[in-house]
């Protein structure tokens, strides 16, 4: 049997494509957790503290948490 995630490829596939994208924080990061809305999804972003409409690039993901660094 193929492991349960192979049941979901484009999951993970969509989440990877956000890689290297630069978005607004929605919320501001502080104590390195905010939030980014990309599309009709709020994702979990993790890094140094910035505040709201920051526009920060993601660095990986990890299932719907983005690890992302400001976008200079």
């Amino acid at each position: 049997n193929p492991p349960a995630h192979a049941n979901q490829p484009l999951l993970n596939r969509r989440a990877d494509q956000l890689v290297g994208r630069v978005f607004p924080l929605d919320t501001p990061i502080i104590d390195g957790r905010g939030r980014i809305k990309i599309g009709d999804a709020y994702w979990t972003a993790q890094g140094g503290d910035l505040p709201a409409g920051t526009r920060v690039r993601v660095a990986a993901v990890d299932g719907m948490l983005l690890r992302v660094e400001r976008a200079d």
